[in-house]
């Protein structure tokens, strides 16, 4: 009883509190208030419970989502040692998505939403350097995917028996999970590096508005993210696909020595 009364409390104590406050106390909570089409920017003296009135929601729905921001990506990090690598492929495709559906589109629209400044400014050069950012970005996700994953995939389907060794004659050839991991390696060092140091580390000015805070905050918290998906991309998939394709080697040479 009394942990339901606390809980009553705290939602109350939330519903009554500005959109504004709720973001300056956690930066995140601007990107849980976006799913739900809340822009925090636009409602300045407003609060939770005004803003679902107005917008038909539920505040205990949002209060809910609130409260579950966790960072779990380490986690996944030593879940997925444990799974088939073509599980751990379905989760960094699942990731990819993500991305591309949500997370960027989420960030450009804090960066376009920023007052326009005219004058030489870091938020404008921001505003010129990210749509860059992106393009190149995808663009390595849609590589990755068709040409590394796919590779992948076909060495674990062979081994299985799904495919035939001959359909990996040619990808053999030309291509190995060693040179793959290894250039993924490099291209993948330091993605965020000019939107770093434009940023000076995401430092920010005494008084920067709210709005700037988030966007240095989500730029921060998705370079973190970037990071730990490599990781898992260099210390999960390929060290598996590496012994995968060992393995498919001695099938191939045991097949050719029984033919």
């Amino acid at each position: 009883m009394v942990i339901f009364v606390k809980k009553k409390k705290h939602t109350v104590s939330l519903k009554k509190k500005k959109i504004l406050d709720l973001v300056e106390d956690n930066y995140v909570f601007a990107s849980v208030l976006h799913h739900f089409g809340i822009n925090f920017y636009d409602y300045p003296e407003q609060n939770l419970a005004q803003v679902c009135a107005k917008k038909g929601l539920k505040p205990e729905l949002i209060i809910a989502g609130l409260e579950d921001v966790v960072d779990d990506d380490y986690e996944h990090l030593q879940y997925l040692m444990s799974l088939p690598v073509d599980l751990v492929i379905a989760y960094l495709r699942h990731k990819h998505f993500s991305f591309i559906k949500h997370t960027l589109p989420y960030l450009a629209k804090l960066i376009d939403s920023y007052p326009t400044i005219n004058k030489p400014s870091v938020i404008n050069d921001i505003r010129t350097l990210f749509p860059l950012f992106v393009e190149d970005f995808i663009k390595h996700i849609h590589h990755e995917e068709a040409e590394d994953f796919n590779f992948i995939e076909e060495i674990d389907l062979a081994i299985k028996g799904r495919l035939c060794f001959s359909k990996l004659f040619f990808s053999l050839k030309s291509s190995s999970i060693k040179s793959i991991a290894a250039e993924h390696y490099d291209e993948q060092e330091d993605v965020m590096a000019g939107i770093r140091k434009l940023t000076n580390n995401y430092q920010l000015e005494a008084g920067s508005p709210v709005l700037l805070k988030v966007i240095y905050s989500e730029l921060q918290s998705f370079e973190k993210t970037l990071i730990i998906h490599a990781q898992i991309e260099n210390e999960v998939l390929y060290p598996k696909a590496l012994l995968l394709e060992k393995e498919l080697y001695k099938l191939m040479s045991k097949q050719a020595c029984l033919n």
